[in-house]
């Protein structure tokens, strides 16, 4: 018997914050942001690449499925949290 294949979608990749960008370049997701608004403060102004750094740290594996992004899984437990 053959085992069953899924094929999984892939794990997002963290992505700095402080990764360079574009003048002016902004997709309309980003233009219709309200920077008052408390989520988009909240997430500007967490260290996360500290956060991140330390996430990866304690669930890097060369075995098993890769983590998922650590920006995802903290910012998930602040939601549910707050």
């Amino acid at each position: 018997m053959r085992g069953s294949y899924k094929k999984r979608a892939p794990s997002p990749v963290y992505s700095s914050p402080n990764q360079l960008s574009f003048e002016g370049f902004e997709t309309p997701f980003e233009q219709q942001l309200d920077l008052n608004n408390r989520w988009v403060f909240l997430a500007r102004n967490i260290p996360w690449d500290r956060i991140v750094g330390v996430y990866d740290k304690v669930f890097s594996s060369a075995e098993g499925r890769k983590p998922l992004s650590g920006r995802l899984v903290l910012g998930s437990l602040m939601i549910k949290h707050l």
